[in-house]
């Protein structure tokens, strides 16, 4: 049986990282002077070009492989984080001060033919470019144009995730990922479809909440006025409240133990893996490699961007006993080649394992990314998707 993956060191020599292929590791080259060239262990995308496939290659179930094609399948495409959320925060925002200059021009045109006669306006078209000359001196122009110069040279670099579909742009760049070649098709046999909660409330936060503090001020002021009356209240229109986790899948699975040896290893492999990539890792005193993150679809069902393992358990089942493992380590060899060191292990290997996952999205789930669920048919993982 091919192993699921190696453990090897590359970029840093604290700490060992899991990757599908067996060729040597970049070296780091994270360097804040140049942004485009950011990058912690080297895309490994290209690493493998087959999914850990446990719908068809792992003993779940006692049915034969031919009676698993119509399974439901999770497919789980992950993604290690390359950039602080500070630096990413900074880029985004700068990239939605654009949108809302644009927008702000938009409003501007709209408001302006809406209430005042046509007569009375020489021009109502106004433009993100003509409400920004209003608001800005030619110098702050200058270092605008600059700065959107560096942002698009920074989203050029390829590690920050857009989409070619334009119902995701709004998704693009919110984060910096490279790809570690991981690719997962589970079995989703659950009983949960959809659920929904909304909020609507006094839209804190809110872009225009300067403007509404005004307005709250006019309505003291109105209540004040009737000071004398037997009550007095003004209704307020409420804003929707965006939530900041998004929907959760979870699943359940049980890998069993007591067919052959290779079926050992490869669960085994599996639940390390996923364990392993799961939790931070200390690179120096300082620097923490943090858990990944997937982009997950479930065809018709579910597709989430970005997304996170929130909780991983796993139960030993049945009579277990000692056994010994081997694990595929990869040190650095002979004039800068590679080797491949299997070491053994004595641990403990139950008759089966009860793997449980629950996954939940980064972003608040939108029409948008219920439109992605069905209209997008595959992802592959083979190189950086809508790269």
């Amino acid at each position: 049986m091919s192993n699921l993956w190696n453990l090897q060191f590359g970029g840093t020599a604290a700490l060992p990282i899991l990757t599908r292929g067996e060729s040597k590791l970049s070296d780091s080259t994270t360097d804040i002077k140049d942004l485009t060239n950011l990058g912690i262990y080297g895309d490994q995308s290209n690493q493998a070009k087959d999914p850990i496939n446990v719908i068809q290659d792992f003993q779940w179930t006692n049915s034969p492989k031919s009676s698993r094609d119509d399974v439901p399948k999770l497919q789980m495409i992950e993604q290690r984080i390359v950039l602080n959320s500070t630096v990413t925060n900074m880029v985004y925002s700068a990239l939605a001060s654009a949108d809302n200059l644009s927008s702000l021009g938009n409003t501007a045109a709209g408001l302006a033919s809406r209430f005042f006669p046509k007569e009375d306006v020489q021009d109502t078209t106004a433009s993100a470019e003509t409400v920004d000359n209003a608001v800005t001196t030619a110098e702050e122009q200058s270092n605008k144009s600059k700065t959107r110069e560096a942002f698009e040279a920074i989203m050029q670099g390829g590690f920050f995730k857009t989409f070619d579909s334009e119902v995701l742009r709004p998704y693009d760049g919110l984060y910096a990922t490279e790809y570690t070649g991981f690719n997962y098709y589970f079995p989703y046999l659950e009983d949960s479809y959809r659920e929904i909660t909304n909020a609507f409330g006094e839209g804190e936060g809110n872009i225009l909440t300067p403007i509404a503090d005004l307005a709250a001020d006019a309505a003291t002021l109105t209540s004040a006025l009737n000071i004398v009356k037997p009550g007095t209240y003004i209704e307020k229109s409420k804003q929707f409240t965006m939530g900041d986790t998004g929907r959760q899948l979870s699943f359940t699975l049980p890998l069993l133990n007591t067919g052959s040896f290779d079926d050992v290893r490869r669960n085994w492999q599996l639940i390390f893996g996923l364990v392993y990539q799961n939790r931070p890792g200390r690179v120096s005193k300082s620097i923490i490699d943090q858990p990944v993150i997937y982009e997950v679809h479930l065809p018709g069902v579910a597709y989430m961007p970005y997304a996170y393992i929130s909780s991983l358990s796993v139960k030993f089942l049945g009579n277990r006993r000692e056994m010994e493992l081997d694990v595929p380590i990869m040190n650095e060899g002979v004039n800068g080649g590679t080797a491949n060191n299997i070491g053994n292990i004595k641990t403990v290997i139950p008759d089966a394992y009860e793997l449980s996952v629950t996954v939940t999205g980064l972003n608040e789930e939108t029409r948008n990314f219920i439109y992605a669920s069905v209209k997008k048919d595959k992802l592959t993982v083979n190189k950086p998707i809508d790269s």
